[in-house]
C-alpha cells in the first residue's frame, strides 16, 4: 500500500499535477469569497487576477528567493525581499483594480487606504505560506525517497560482497577435500567432485536470488554433507533430523551452509579421532529452527587459523540486513561440545 501511494505521488511531482490541482482549488476558493459581494462574472475576473498576482510572488519566492537566499542562511537579505515582493504585488494590484471595472468606482477610493494595503498583504502572505509548506513538504518527501532508496543500495551492495565472500571460501574447503583425495589415490574423488559439481550448479543459478525454496535449500545442505561424509568416511558420526513441512516455504541462500561448514572447520577437520556433527531442522509454520552441535576441540590442540570467524560473521552481518528482528543466535560452548541454535521467521 506504501509503494503504491509513493509511485502515485511521484507521478504527481513529475507531471506538476499538485501544481494544477493547488491553483484549481485556490481560484475556486476566492470565486466562493468574492461571489456573493460582486456575483459570478466579476467573482471568476477577481479569482483569476488575484492568483495570478499571488502566484507570481509564490512561485519568485520559491524558486528564487528561497534557494539563492534562504538556503544559504541570508536571513536578513530573505527578509527584506519577501517583504518588498509582498508589498510590490500589493501595489500592483490596487493599480490593477483602478484600471479595471472589477469593482465599483466608488469604491476605488478605498484602495488607497492603509486597511486594505494590510489585509491585501495578509493574504499574499498566507498564500506565500502555503506554498512554502508545499515545497518544503516536496523537498522532505524527495529527500526521503533519495534515503531510502541509498539505503536500498547499499543493503544489495552489502549483501553482494557478503554472497562473493562465501562461494570462494566454501570452495576453497571442498578443493582442500578433493587435493586430500587425490594425493591418497582415493577412488572416492569422482563421487568427491561430481557432489562439488552438483553445488556448484546450486550457487550458479540460485545463489544470485534473493530468496529459493527451503526444500532446495535443504537439498543443497544434504548434498553438502554427503560430500564431506565421502572424504571423513567412518569417523565422522553425521546426523541430520528434519521434522516438519518444508514446502511452500522460502529462505535466503546459503544463510545455514555457514554454520555447517564452521562446524567442520573447527571441529571434524582438527580432530585426529572420531568427531560427530548433529543438524536438527525443524519447520513449523512461519518458524524456522536450525540447530548444529559438533565435538570441540581441546585448547591444547587447538590452532588458530587466520580469518577463522570469517564464515560466522559472515552469516550474522548477512542475518542483520536481511532478517531484522527476524531471527535469535544461541551458543551453547562447553568443554567437549559446541552448538549454534538459530530461531528463523521466514
Amino acid at each position: 500500500m506504501k509503494a503504491n501511494s509513493t509511485v502515485i505521488l511521484l507521478k504527481i511531482l513529475k507531471y506538476k499535477i499538485h501544481h494544477i490541482a493547488f491553483w484549481l482549488l485556490y481560484l475556486f476558493f476566492w470565486i466562493f469569497l468574492y461571489k456573493q459581494a460582486l456575483g459570478t462574472s466579476k467573482a471568476i475576473e477577481n479569482a483569476f487576477s488575484t492568483i495570478i498576482l499571488h502566484g507570481t510572488v509564490s512561485y519568485f519566492n520559491n524558486y528564487y528567493l528561497i534557494p539563492t537566499l534562504l538556503q544559504f542562511r541570508k536571513y536578513i537579505q530573505y527578509f527584506f525581499s519577501v517583504f518588498f515582493s509582498i508589498s510590490f504585488i500589493c501595489f500592483i494590484h490596487i493599480i490593477f483594480l483602478l484600471w479595471s471595472d472589477l469593482i465599483e468606482n466608488a469604491e476605488k477610493y478605498n484602495l488607497w487606504s492603509f486597511e486594505f494595503f494590510i489585509n491585501d498583504a495578509i493574504s499574499v502572505s498566507y498564500t506565500l505560506a502555503i506554498t512554502m509548506a508545499l515545497l518544503f513538504f516536496k523537498q522532505w518527501f524527495e529527500k526521503e525517497r533519495l534515503t531510502t532508496k541509498l539505503e536500498k543500495l547499499n543493503i544489495e551492495t552489502e549483501l553482494k560482497f557478503l554472497k562473493s565472500q562465501i562461494n570462494p571460501h566454501f570452495l576453497f574447503n571442498s578443493l582442500n577435500s578433493i587435493y586430500a583425495l587425490t594425493l591418497s589415490k582415493s577412488d572416492k574423488a569422482p563421487e568427491v567432485i561430481l557432489k562439488l559439481s552438483d553445488i556448484l550448479r546450486y550457487i550458479l543459478y540460485e545463489g544470485g536470488e534473493k530468496t529459493v525454496e527451503l526444500k532446495k535449500e535443504i537439498e543443497y545442505l544434504k548434498s553438502y554433507l554427503e560430500l564431506e561424509k565421502v572424504r571423513f568416511g567412518e569417523r565422522l558420526k553425521l546426523s541430520i533430523d528434519l521434522k516438519g513441512d518444508f514446502s511452500g516455504k522460502e529462505i535466503s541462500p546459503m544463510i545455514l551452509l555457514p554454520f555447517v561448514e564452521n562446524s567442520f572447520k573447527h571441529g571434524v577437520n582438527s580432530t585426529i579421532g572420531d568427531s560427530f556433527i548433529k543438524i536438527k531442522i525443524i519447520s513449523d509454520k512461519d518458524l524456522l529452527q536450525f540447530e548444529i552441535e559438533n565435538n570441540k576441540i581441546p585448547t591444547h590442540n587447538k590452532t588458530v587459523l587466520p580469518n577463522s570467524g570469517i564464515g560466522i560473521n559472515n552469516v550474522k552481518k548477512r542475518l542483520m540486513l536481511i532478517y531484522p528482528d527476524k531471527h535469535n543466535i544461541y551458543i551453547e560452548e562447553n568443554s567437549d561440545t559446541y552448538k549454534v541454535k538459530l530461531i528463523l521467521h521466514i
